[in-house]
């Protein structure tokens, strides 16, 4: 008859063999981790500049906030003035509330015997959009005419949001492409997507639509507004695709 020492011994051992086996088949079916290939790429769509957004800084500078204040409800009355004078519509005008800030022009302030003196600035930002390119020199004219110093124009199209969508699927077939020839070269097989990460943008500075030639004639009402621009989008992704 066997003793109760040897029977716990058998027990023991055959639990730990248990637990033993159940690990292993654990880590048997852990799925090992999938390699995986990414791409970068870019792609980008000419837009015809069918468009121009004004940018305006009304400012005023003075003594005292008063004053400040007065001279830019002038500024900005005249602005309204003009665009209402040219039809511009209400949803084609975005702009900021007025800014006030108050600085230091001359003394110290830390100095006892200095009394320093400071002036009070204003500012806002108003954004134009219009498509009669011919507003573009009168409002121009009128600004610098009123003593407007600080404003900008750039080309855009209405056509934005189809040029984005058309850079991004380049973009995407694109890097689709490049991916599947760097598989088939390196002897593997491309799966599906892992992740995917993309951004648009329009470039500031307008691409020229064809090239410019000399007039064959001299014209008064000659204007660079005469040669057609294009609005260059671009678009780039980030895709990681799983390999086999």
């Amino acid at each position: 008859m066997a003793s109760t020492g040897s029977k716990l011994g058998k027990i023991t051992l055959t639990v730990s063999l248990l637990f033993f086996g159940i690990s292993c088949t654990t880590l048997a079916q852990q799925p090992v981790e999938k390699r995986t290939i990414t791409i970068n790429m870019g792609a980008s769509e000419l837009l015809p500049a069918d468009l121009i957004i004004f940018n305006v800084n009304v400012n005023a500078e003075g003594k005292t906030p008063e004053e400040a204040f007065e001279l830019h409800k002038k500024r900005e009355s005249l602005l309204a003035s003009l665009l209402k004078d040219l039809n511009i519509k209400d949803e084609n005008i975005d702009y900021e509330p007025v800014r006030m800030n108050r600085r230091q022009v001359s003394g110290n302030r830390y100095a006892s015997n200095e009394k320093p003196e400071y002036v009070t600035a204003t500012n806002q930002s108003v954004s134009i959009t219009f498509e009669d390119f011919s507003l573009y020199e009168k409002i121009q004219l009128t600004l610098i005419e009123n003593e407007f110093d600080s404003f900008n124009g750039q080309f855009s199209s209405t056509k934005i949001d189809e040029g984005k969508e058309k850079a991004l699927i380049s973009a995407i077939e694109a890097a689709k492409q490049r991916a599947e020839l760097i598989a088939k070269t390196s002897g593997v097989e491309l799966g599906n997507v892992s992740t995917i990460h993309y951004s648009d943008h329009q470039i500031g500075v307008p691409r020229k639509a064809q090239a410019m030639e000399m007039m064959s004639r001299a014209s008064s009402d000659a204007s660079m507004m005469d040669f057609s621009q294009k609005v260059e989008i671009q678009a780039s992704v980030n895709i990681s695709y799983f390999i086999e």
